[in-house]
């Protein structure tokens, strides 16, 4: 028996796939939204503890995201191969929604540090002496711009974590599981496209 005559046509598994690209991954993704509004709010409110739970809660619904995306995985490696581009139609919106909702995630926390950096690059600058005279453009004295524009920095920009917190280490164990979860749904994409390239 060839591994082809063991595959099924799509509509066999149809139902078991949508429930998970209609329903099941867009549960967890939207629970990852949630825990990611929650976890922008304790961090920018310094909450600490608070952060650390909502970091390992939403470890959890990471671990379920990949868990549920490889059931699902399974599943698809049984379509027949003559059915894979209704197959690639059929997951695309959910692998997209999957990496947006993981990039965005990460892409927060990623804007927070460099927002710091340079915070820190324009503090060091503040303290050292300055050699020429301040001036006035358009009537606002310099000074007082860069220190409205830092104002505004530091309202947008999340605080960093204290590394003697445990939510840093969270934090760290959260981002790794977010960058494999990346990755998973890159490979997911990767091994339809093979699937369809064995033919």
């Amino acid at each position: 028996m060839s591994e082809d005559e063991e595959k099924v046509k799509l509509r066999r598994l149809e139902p078991a796939i949508q429930k998970f690209t209609k329903i099941v991954i867009p549960t967890d993704l939207e629970r990852l939204k949630k825990h990611q509004i929650n976890i922008e709010k304790y961090q920018r409110c310094r909450i600490w503890d608070k952060l650390h739970e909502e970091h390992i809660n939403a470890g959890r619904t990471v671990q379920q995201l990949r868990s549920n995306i490889r059931e699902m995985e399974k599943l698809c490696l049984k379509v027949h191969k003559d059915d894979l581009i209704l197959l690639k139609r059929m997951i695309d919106p959910m692998k997209e929604a999957a990496a947006a909702a993981t990039a965005e995630f990460l892409q927060l926390h990623l804007e927070s540090v460099e927002e710091l950096k340079k915070q820190v690059k324009n503090e060091e600058a503040l303290l050292q002496p300055s050699l020429t005279r301040s001036t006035t453009i358009d009537g606002v004295h310099t000074g007082e711009a860069e220190a409205a524009s830092q104002s505004l920095t530091q309202i947008y920009a999340l605080p960093e974590i204290p590394r003697d917190q445990n939510a840093a280490e969270s934090w760290e164990t959260l981002e790794a599981d977010l960058i494999e979860l990346s990755h998973l749904v890159t490979d997911m994409s990767l091994l339809v496209n093979i699937a369809g390239n064995d033919t």
